[in-house]
């Protein structure tokens, strides 16, 4: 099984609830660095969900080139 990329596209800030670049609460940035393949997929479907549909699309895009950087 191949590696799951962070979500995090280095926009990083609070917005009190979650970081509105990557959709990710405090506890799931936090969570990332212990957590196994299956659960850093369950991060990024329910972080991006919280993206409004414009940054959902800059972040999709952004996280495809970081994916093919590898």
């Amino acid at each position: 099984m191949s590696k799951v990329i962070s979500p995090c596209i280095d926009r990083c800030f609070t917005n009190g609830k979650f970081c509105p670049s990557c959709g990710r609460t405090e506890q799931e940035i936090q969570d990332w660095w212990e957590a196994d393949n299956n659960t850093k997929k369950k991060i990024i479907e329910k972080c991006t969900s919280r993206l409004d549909p414009e940054a959902f699309d800059y972040w999709e895009e952004q996280y495809e080139y970081k994916q093919q950087d590898g």
